[in-house]
């Protein structure tokens, strides 16, 4: 008789692990789902070249669902906003952001050339504005 009972003790604590894996299970995919959303509006204004309010959309993607399944595209997807706003630094960040949890998404590698390569030339046009000045300066 102890011997059945120890069964159904060890039953019925498997049937509720079970149950609270599988709660666990859906809420994880709520989450996934519900920072899916966000990227997609994103995705949206991003088409519309609202960039600030798809800015907006990755943060809450982000925010959601760091480290999910998913994140290194809402990371990219974040980089490219920044690229668009000329927030170079940012944009350098979440691209590495991405290939840190994806190293095999080269199109986040390729992104990052792009925005070096839009830093660079800021600069060199910030620099030929500053030698203008002075030379506007000296004469």
């Amino acid at each position: 008789k102890a011997r059945t009972l120890l069964v159904k003790i060890t039953d019925d604590e498997k049937k509720r692990l079970a149950e609270d894996n599988e709660a666990k299970r859906k809420e994880a995919e709520d989450i996934i789902r519900q920072a899916d959303e966000y990227k997609d509006s994103g995705n949206a204004f991003m088409k519309n070249k609202q960039f600030e309010e798809a800015l907006d959309q990755y943060n809450l993607a982000i925010d959601t669902s760091a480290d999910g399944p998913n994140s290194y595209i809402y990371y990219f997807n974040r980089a490219a906003a920044y690229r668009y706003l000329k927030q170079y630094s940012e944009a350098a960040d979440d691209c590495l952001s991405s290939i840190e949890l994806n190293d095999s998404y080269d199109k986040a590698r390729t992104l990052l050339v792009k925005i070096t390569d839009d830093e660079k030339k800021r600069l060199a046009e910030d620099n030929e504005a500053k030698r203008k000045e002075a030379e506007d300066i000296i004469r």
